[in-house]
Parts: C-alpha cells; structure tokens; sequence
C-alpha cells in the first residue's frame, strides 16, 4: 500500500504544461495542485499544435506572429502575473514555475506578449563580453521575478558544432569554444543568481553534434559526439553552479546501446552522478518529444526515467498532437502503479524527493 506521504513525493516529481491563461477551480491542473501536490509547472507563450496548423497555411509565420496567433499560458506581464499568483495560491507546497527563456530565438516571455527583445546566446558569445552577459542574462532575471517565475530552465551548455543541428541553427549555443560556453554560462547563472532565480543547465552532456532535432526523432550521436561536450558541464557542476541539470534525448550507443540519455542509467548514474560528483536535481527534456514517444509509450518512459536517474520528469503537454487534460494523472498512477509492484523502490522516491525539497528549500517568495 502507498501512503498518502508517498503520494505527496511522487507528485512532487512531476512537472507539467497546462492549456489555461487564467485558472479555474474545475481545472485539471488545480486539481493536481490540490490533491496531489504536483511539484512544477511550465509555461508557453505558443500553442504548438495551433503553431504548426498555421504553418502549413503560411510557410514562413515567425514565432512572434504565432505567439500572437496561437498564444498559450503567457499574454501580457499583467496577466501572467495574476496566473502566477494564481499559480501559488493552488499549491500545497512550494511550486517549480518554470519557463525556457535563453534569449533569443527561445524566449517564452517576448514582444507579442509586452516583454523586451533579448539577445541570442550565440550573439553574447561572439561579442564574448562577460558584462554584456550579465547584463542581458540580469535583464531576464529580473523580467522572470517580477512574472512570479522561479526556474528559468536555461541556460544552454551545449557547444555548437554542428551547423545543421538545432543549436546551432536557432543560435543557442554561447559558442563552438568550451571555455566560452563554460565562461558565458557562468555569468547567465551569477546574474540569475542575484535576482533569487533557479537555473538549468542544459542539454546534458550536451547535443551541440547532433544533426537530428529530437524534438522530432532520435538523434544518433556515436560518431559526432566529441568529449570536449562534457566541459562546460562538469567545470559548473564542480563550482557548484548547476541548480538543475536537463538530460538531453540523443542516442550515444558507445555509452549506452539501448537507451537514449534520459532513460539511461548507465549515463545519468555512472557519468553524472558517480563520476561527475553532481548531487543536485536531474530534470528530464520534455519526455512528449519525438525521440522519446516514438519509440515509449509515456507511462514507460516514466518509470524508466525515474529507473535511471531522473527525479522531475517534465512533460510539456505542448505537443503537435495537442492537450492532454489526464498528462498528469497518467503519469501520476504509473508511478503509484509501480511503487505499489515494486518496480519503483520507495527509497528511490524517497532520494529524488529530498533532493528536489532541499532546493525548494533556496526558493525566494517571488
């Protein structure tokens, strides 16, 4: 039997998108807040299955006409600070809120919506002025706390090697140079620091080589991967910079044959964990991408991740196919399910649950 406590952990281990801009009590998310003391919530300026509708009908719509078009959880600074609040108010316990704002082309709070241009980090990372990092990175913060937003999961540690890829296409990646990322990087997390705003460093142990996007498909990394990825990664998980760390989706066979890096405990446990020394929070990329749903059906990919290594599985429930209104409750009973098989340990629970209060426990009341 799994007690109500344990309820409370599991949900805690969830985050999830929701479809609503204003908050209702008959809501599936307040619910979720309510009953099951679900740990975190992230939000979209864009409806994504709306976004690529109109894209077939104009080819070239750009992300700040969709966020017009197709607006989301976020539409202006007044209103996304009344949901916000909302937000907290619903929640039983301190509440992730958390939002993808590198600067540049990935920015949820942006013009459509009231919120200043930002600067790509590709941009920062060619003037390779730290002040102008910190400035920019500082401006963003600040834009997240007076939101009611706690956890920007930014910033972007992947090098940019492969011109093809999604990094390096949508300008990113501070730089194809370890020590630029690691150093730009650096300031992105100082400057957030200052403003009381949690960071995520991303894509462990980094994508910049792939050529796949897999927000779409798998992304087969074995022969491109180059060991200088890891740098910008462990240099800040040493310096104890790393609030978060994101797991990527790409498909390093020579590290593991079977399983992408978030479902692999060979990589999140081996690599991370033991011979990194990271002790903090591991956070998955949204498990509704292409590389994952396409070969896993969510409830696995769950348990899996959880199997190896993860302690917030994020679900964006922003994906091409659409809103999910039971995203949470299916992920919520299969690791009940499991717990209550014993495939899922109740110290595993137990592990990632104290982790995720223990930084909790650094938000401010913004």
């Amino acid at each position: 039997m799994v007690s109500s406590e344990l309820k409370d952990k599991i949900g805690q281990m969830i985050m999830v998108g929701f479809q609503e801009a204003e908050l209702s009590e008959g809501c599936p998310l307040v619910r979720a807040l309510k009953s099951f003391s679900l740990g975190g919530v992230i939000l979209y300026n864009i409806d994504l299955k709306c976004y690529l509708e109109e894209l077939k009908r104009k080819p070239d719509l750009s992300r700040h006409e969709a966020a017009r078009i197709c607006p989301k959880n976020i539409h202006s600074p007044d209103q996304l600070k009344r949901l916000t609040n909302s937000l907290k108010s619903y929640s039983k316990d301190p509440l992730f809120i958390a939002v993808d704002q590198e600067g540049g082309l990935v920015s949820r709070l942006g013009p459509a919506a009231g919120f200043p241009e930002t600067e790509s980090p590709k941009a920062l990372g060619e003037k390779d002025d730290l002040a102008a990092t910190s400035q920019a990175a500082g401006g963003i913060a600040k834009n997240l706390k007076l939101s009611g937003i706690n956890l920007n999961l930014a910033p972007v540690a992947d090098l940019s090697l492969n011109p093809e890829g999604l990094i390096a296409r949508n300008g990113r990646s501070f730089g194809s140079d370890p020590d630029v990322v690691y150093r730009h990087a650096r300031a992105f997390i100082l400057a957030h620091r200052q403003q009381g705003i949690l960071t995520t460093l991303k894509h462990f142990p980094g994508k910049g080589s792939a050529a796949k996007d897999t927000h779409f498909e798998m992304a087969d990394v074995t022969t491109s991967y180059q060991d200088q990825e890891l740098i910008p990664f462990s240099r800040l998980i040493e310096e104890k910079l790393a609030d978060m760390v994101m797991t990527s989706h790409i498909h390093h066979r020579g590290w593991d044959p079977e399983f992408p890096v978030t479902l692999s405990p060979n990589i999140l446990r081996g690599l991370l964990r033991e011979k990194l020394g990271y002790e903090g929070v591991v956070i998955s990329d949204d498990l509704l991408m292409g590389a994952i749903v396409q070969q896993f059906s969510l409830e696995e990919a769950s348990l899996l991740a959880i199997e190896a290594g993860v302690d917030i599985l994020l679900a964006s429930n922003n994906s091409p196919e659409g809103y999910d209104p039971n995203l949470f409750d299916r992920m919520f009973e299969a690791i009940y399910r499991a717990v209550e098989r014993g495939r899922l340990s109740k110290t595993m629970i137990e592990a990632s649950h104290g982790r995720i209060r223990a930084l909790k426990s650094r938000l401010q009341n913004i």
